[in-house]
């Protein structure tokens, strides 16, 4: 864990640099991706990198609102403190996919660039992860396996456990999110978006299990968490997306 780093005299936090470096790479490799692949005309991908950016800026405080109407929900008490990525992915997917939509010439449609995109968020979301591990949240539940981290005093992890070693849950997500990224390009971009749902949310789902760190819960099923239940949504919506892909509907002449 390293909260923050002075160097000649400035303050960094590797949380908010990861985030940052995340997004960026996430950003880069997208552009990558369409110019290499050509997806679209120039103009074209000039302006779904741009509303990407915009759709990516507006997700920082609707992931801060999601995490701050999830406890309020359960404790009565609204504070902005923390953020969940779910909250900041939704909002963000949701944003841009109208921007796309709002442009009236358009030779791919909003999917395609979603199936572009897929990788991208897996591979920037694995960086984020590792900021996650520095700054001392999403950790894990208390472990007895050598992989258990021992987080230090003064951290989130230490005030609640103490010296005991903990799952690396942050690890786990970021280590299973370069999985995704690995599998989604080498795989065909057509669907690429569906799978990265079925996939993230499938691992995201187990994680939450070992996850030690105050979540909340859903009303109308304690034994899971919020984020839970997103995944599974995101699993259904994945494997119907997927499978009308493969099985399009045919229209009667």
């Amino acid at each position: 864990m390293c909260p923050s780093v002075t160097v000649f005299g400035f303050t960094f936090y590797p949380y908010s640099l990861c985030m940052v470096t995340g997004a960026g790479c996430a950003i880069a490799l997208f552009l990558f991706r369409i110019i290499r692949g050509r997806v679209g005309g120039r103009d074209e991908r000039f302006y779904a990198v741009q509303t990407l950016i915009i759709a990516m800026a507006a997700g920082i405080p609707a992931a801060m609102l999601a995490d701050s109407l999830f406890k309020w929900w359960e404790t009565g008490e609204f504070r902005l403190q923390g953020a969940t990525f779910y909250g900041g992915a939704i909002f963000g997917c949701a944003a841009w996919a109208a921007m796309l939509a709002a442009r009236r010439q358009r030779s791919v449609p909003v999917l395609g660039w979603f199936d572009a995109l897929a990788p991208c968020i897996a591979a920037g979301h694995a960086i984020g992860r590792v900021g996650c591990f520095l700054g001392g949240c999403c950790y894990g539940l208390p472990t007895d396996l050598p992989v258990g981290v021992v987080f230090p005093e003064g951290s989130l992890p230490y005030a609640q456990y103490g010296s005991t070693p903990l799952h690396p849950t942050q690890l786990y997500e970021a280590a299973f999110l370069l999985l995704i990224f690995f599998l989604l390009m080498t795989m065909p971009q057509k669907g690429a978006f569906a799978r990265y749902l079925i996939l993230y949310g499938a691992g995201r789902f187990l994680i939450e299990f070992l996850r030690a760190d105050d979540r909340g819960s859903l009303p109308l099923c304690p034994f899971f968490t919020p984020a839970q239940g997103i995944s599974l949504v995101l699993i259904l919506i994945g494997a119907v997306s997927l499978a009308a892909s493969c099985h399009p509907l045919k229209r009667r002449s």
